[in-house]
């Protein structure tokens, strides 16, 4: 059976978890910007990682919220569940809980923006270079000339 404290306990732990990916997210970030695909892969596992983390913790919490009687309940709902010193105990954690999740949100949203804003540039960079193929190829004949004009690269079978 769990108390109170398991319940803060894990709640601490997602907060934790939470700012670790903010962290990953902002290298991530970082990683696109400057072009260093290696190290988006890396981070990219890392997250892989942390998610795994998360689930468990999620698992965890769901079991506690159980044991507390506090099933399926919004942590707004559990507050106000609670006697007054408890609710002096959860509140400042949801408020550290419910920023951590709104810095993640805003990082990973920019991240996921810088990722789309550089794949639409590869993107563009291969269309251009295809076309500038296509027209060598067919505008000097040459036969030497290997690839496939006009092809896409998110067009190949993998």
């Amino acid at each position: 059976m769990h108390d109170l404290n398991d319940f803060k306990a894990v709640v601490g732990d997602l907060i934790t978890l939470l700012e670790e990916f903010n962290e990953i997210e902002t290298a991530k970030l970082d990683a696109i910007q400057k072009n260093r695909v290696t190290f988006v892969e890396e981070n990219m596992k890392k997250e892989q990682a942390g998610i795994m983390k998360l689930r468990g913790l999620d698992k965890k919490r769901e079991s506690i919220q159980k044991d507390l009687g506090w099933e399926s309940m919004s942590f707004k709902e559990i507050l106000s569940q609670v006697n007054d010193v408890e609710r002096e105990g959860l509140k400042p954690l949801f408020d550290r809980l419910a920023r951590a999740t709104q810095q993640f949100t805003a990082t990973k949203d920019s991240a996921q923006k810088a990722l789309e804003v550089s794949l639409h540039h590869i993107d563009t960079m291969l269309k251009r270079k295809a076309t500038e193929e296509s027209s060598a190829y067919t505008s000097k004949g040459d036969a030497k000339k290997t690839g496939s004009p006009g092809k896409h690269f998110t067009s190949t079978k993998v």
